[in-house]
């Protein structure tokens, strides 16, 4: 007797387009995704650059942490820091699970294919799309999404990191007050590296909202990125919250 061979059939509601054809996706939409990653890498370069970057709140965020650290390990009694951490840990881990669910729900919204892209289609001012184009749009949202699950998954890990390093604190007592003070300051550098991450993955859900306007234009699109990158600098660079982590003197 032969071997049985069995062949998978895929609905065909859960299917997509086999044409990808260039030739559906406008000279238009290539200027928008153009336009939104061009705006978000300059955004990323310049504010990253170390002039520019210690006028930022996070770095003085950054200052803040280096002085938690070291007031930490001046205690002797450092339950409070730890729940502190605690928190952290939870919060990275809400917003990993968060980006899984948002990655799922496009994933079933992919799966639709034309009943989802007729419904989406039929909200006001919602611009009409071919399959291939409502296709790129929705795998556009997943991959900035998937992205920032990688960066809250990395700093829940590094959470992990740092408990064990403010574990490994040396006590208060410790005749060696500089090795406590150099212990301190490596933590507080690696609970930064757990907010930087955090904060990338924070500003993925602000770029996928500017992402949902594409579905409607692609110049809703473009205006939406500006948008969200003036927004995201004047956070940094010039917001209330900003002056006060700064202080009067530029020191917490």
């Amino acid at each position: 007797m032969g071997p049985v061979l069995y062949r998978l059939e895929v609905p065909a509601s859960y299917r997509m387009s086999a044409d990808l054809d260039i030739e559906h996706v406008s000279f238009l939409d290539l200027a928008a995704v153009g336009w939104f990653v061009a705006v978000i890498a300059l955004y990323e370069l310049i504010s990253t650059r170390p002039a520019i970057y210690a006028k930022s709140i996070a770095y003085y965020v950054q200052t803040h942490r280096r002085g938690w650290m070291i007031e930490m390990a001046e205690r002797d009694n450092r339950i409070v820091d730890g729940q502190l951490l605690g928190w952290l840990v939870n919060a990275n881990a809400f917003f990993a699970s968060t980006s899984v669910i948002v990655i799922g729900g496009l994933a079933a919204l992919l799966s639709y294919g034309d009943k989802a892209r007729a419904i989406v289609e039929a909200l006001p001012y919602a611009a009409a799309s071919s399959a291939t184009l409502w296709e790129i749009k929705v795998i556009f949202l997943m991959m900035i999404m998937i992205y920032a699950f990688f960066k809250f998954a990395w700093a829940f890990r590094l959470s992990h990191y740092t408990v064990m390093m403010m574990g490994a604190t040396p006590p208060h007592d410790h005749p060696d007050a500089a090795a406590r003070r150099g212990h301190a300051e490596r933590t507080a550098e690696l609970l930064g590296l757990v907010g930087w991450h955090s904060n990338l993955g924070l500003r993925s859900f602000y770029y996928t909202i500017a992402g949902l306007m594409w579905f409607f234009h692609p110049v809703a699109f473009i205006i939406a990125a500006s948008w969200v990158v003036l927004i995201l600098t004047r956070r940094d660079f010039f917001s209330q919250s900003r002056a006060i982590l700064k202080g009067p003197d530029g020191q917490p």
